[in-house]
Parts: structure tokens; sequence; C-alpha cells
């Protein structure tokens, strides 16, 4: 659905600070590029976005924060999608693409602490606020005397719920703080290996219509091969599990030395039973990498923590 007027691009976002922030990222950037062309954000309610009174697990997983969006671009009434690719399902409706993936911001998993202590040196039954269940069973693995209460809405929200809920801290993805200048709230980074990150953490996808030959040559310009080769291996992974936001899995791949190292986790909800299977190969072989990393996740006890987690819902 080619339109024939391109001196207008309008841009699909979710409301949320964070969510404007980055695609007047993604717009900047294309303004280097097309000096001529005016650029427009409509902002688009998702699903994820109406429902905060439930955890994402229990509203439907993998598409809340997407399905809306995609929906408008689907109808014409917008020309690009900019979501964060760990939104994004594994599977697209049809005449619809990433097209695009921006060069990845740090994609680890952070704590705000109401006192700006360390996980560690939090206290014996301390409680920490997040909605995901991958995040929650890591920290359970890690402590078990953590106690982990569930928060939902934008960054600022999360951590305002420190202080409404009196919880000893909330766990965040780096990126979004980073992107929203909040960077001096983080109390610490975890390391990748103690906490795996969502797939896509980091990375902001641009989709739009297959067949909208203008625009995919125009977003093109802000593909990093890098990123791009990393997420690829990682939605992998998470095809071939089929984890979603309803069972705890993780996946971080990057690439070092011409080499592409890839981590990838699943773990039982409790975080008592956690797999990691790290891996490496060349990057041109992502998709199999990524496949590999799956398969020896499941056949390490992956396959019977899915079956109980499925067997639970």
């Amino acid at each position: 659905m080619n339109q024939v007027n391109r001196d207008e691009i309008i841009i699909g976002s979710r409301g949320s600070e964070l969510a404007l922030v980055q695609s007047n990222l993604v717009i900047e950037e294309l303004k280097k590029y097309y000096t001529g062309i005016s650029f427009k954000i409509k902002v688009i309610k998702t699903k994820g976005d109406k429902i905060l009174d439930k955890t994402l697990d229990k509203i439907g997983g993998k598409g809340l924060f997407v399905k809306e969006i995609e929906n408008a671009l689907l109808k014409g009434e917008i020309d690009i999608a900019v979501h964060s690719m760990k939104d994004v399902p594994s599977e697209f409706p049809d005449g619809l693409e990433i097209s695009a993936i921006t060069k990845r911001k740090d994609a680890r998993d952070i704590l705000v602490s109401k006192d700006g202590k360390s996980f560690r040196e939090l206290r014996k039954g301390a409680k920490l606020g997040t909605s995901s269940l991958r995040r929650g069973a890591q920290l359970r693995g890690l402590r078990k005397d953590i106690e982990i209460v569930p928060v939902r809405g934008n960054v600022q929200t999360r951590i305002n719920k420190i202080q409404e809920l009196d919880l000893d801290g909330v766990i965040l993805a780096a990126a979004g703080l980073i992107r929203l200048g909040l960077g001096k709230e983080i109390s610490q980074f975890f390391d990748f290996n103690d906490i795996v990150p969502a797939i896509g953490q980091g990375a902001l996808g641009i989709e739009i219509r297959k067949d909208d030959a203008f625009i995919k040559e125009m977003v093109s310009k802000l593909n990093d091969d890098l990123t791009e080769i990393a997420i690829k291996a990682e939605r992998i992974f998470m095809k071939i599990l089929n984890g979603g936001c309803h069972v705890p899995v993780g996946a971080f791949a990057y690439v070092e030395k011409e080499k592409l190292k890839m981590i990838g986790l699943v773990s039982s909800i409790d975080g008592q039973n956690v797999i990691k299977v790290y891996d490496e190969d060349r990057t041109e072989n992502y998709a199999v990498l990524g496949r590999r990393v799956a398969e020896k996740a499941l056949a390490r006890g992956g396959r019977d923590i899915l079956k109980v987690i499925e067997g639970d819902k």
C-alpha cells in the first residue's frame, strides 16, 4: 500500500514517555537522510497500556504492546511502527515485517533500590517489584528469601512504586532508563550471567508494510547489522521454545571477535530449576546457533519445565 504523497511520514507509537522518546530517536536519525520530509507521531494505545491491574502473563503475553499499532499499519493509517524488540512476537501479520533493527543499547537488567543498595546488600526478605516472570524467577534463583511484588506501568511509575508500596527496589531494563536520562537512578547493573535479558531487550525494531518500497529503502539506513544478527538468533531461540510472557525464558547474543556468542535461559517460575546454555558460532550461522541453544536448553530439562508451566496455566 504505497501512498502517493510522501511529503509526510506517520510513525505509530505507544504513548508512554519512553515509547515517544524512542520514536523521536528514530525520527532524528531519519531526518539526517531525508531533510525534505516531515515526520509525525501518531499515538496508539495498546491493550498492554490499557490493562495495568494484571500481570502480562494474565492478559495475553507477547503482542500486548504491538497489535493495535500493527492494525494501524495494515490499514495505512501509519507508515512506520517503532517497537521495543522485546515486545515483538515471533510471528508477524501477513504483509508486515521488521525491516530494520537499530543499534542496541545496554541490554542488561538493573536494580533501582530504595537506598542505593546493591542486590546482595538488600535486607533479608527484601521486596522487589517486577511483573516479569523471567526477572522474578532469576531473582529467586539468586536469593530464595526475595519476595516478588507485581508492578506495572511506565518506567517512572514503577520507580515511584518503591515509595508507594514500600518496596526495597524495582527491576527494570537498563536501556529504558538510559534513553530517558534516568541513568543516575540505577543502583546496580546485573551481569548477563546472573539475569539473562529478555529476547531483543535494548533494541528498537522498525516495522513496515512489506510492499512499501519507499519506506523500506528509507528505514534500511537505520539497520545495525551486528544487532540484527544477534536479535535474529535470540528470536529463533524464542520461537523454538514458544516463549512469551507465560514462561521464564531469556536469551542474549552478541558479536565478539567475529564470533556470535549466546546465552539462553529456561527457568521454573520459582527459580529453583534454572537451565542456562552457552554456545557460539560464526556470525553467518546465527540461525543455526539460535536453534542449537534452544534445543540444548530443551534437552537439558527445559522441555520438562515448559510442560509443568503449561500444565499449571
